[in-house]
């Protein structure tokens, strides 16, 4: 699964989550339509979230980023 950011007609932006197989594209979850790149990018940003959860994926934190801001916080 992935998220594409589809241009309409309009001239909005969609954000959809998309799972490709069998060689066919399935949209699995909208998360609405912007008029702007900073509510597309909004919109990515929820996409992803709910992709790392209900993906099937598992996240893999390399640079140990998530532990530094869990610690900033607990300060």
């Amino acid at each position: 699964m992935f998220i594409r950011k589809k241009k309409n007609r309009s001239g909005t932006i969609s954000v959809i989550v998309v799972d490709k197989s069998r060689g066919k594209f399935r949209e699995v979850k909208k998360f609405g339509v912007a008029s702007t790149d900073e509510e597309a990018d909004a919109l990515v940003k929820d996409a992803q979230l709910w992709l790392r959860r209900y993906g099937g994926m598992q996240y893999l934190d390399f640079d140990g980023t998530d532990n530094l801001l869990a610690d900033v916080q607990s300060v």
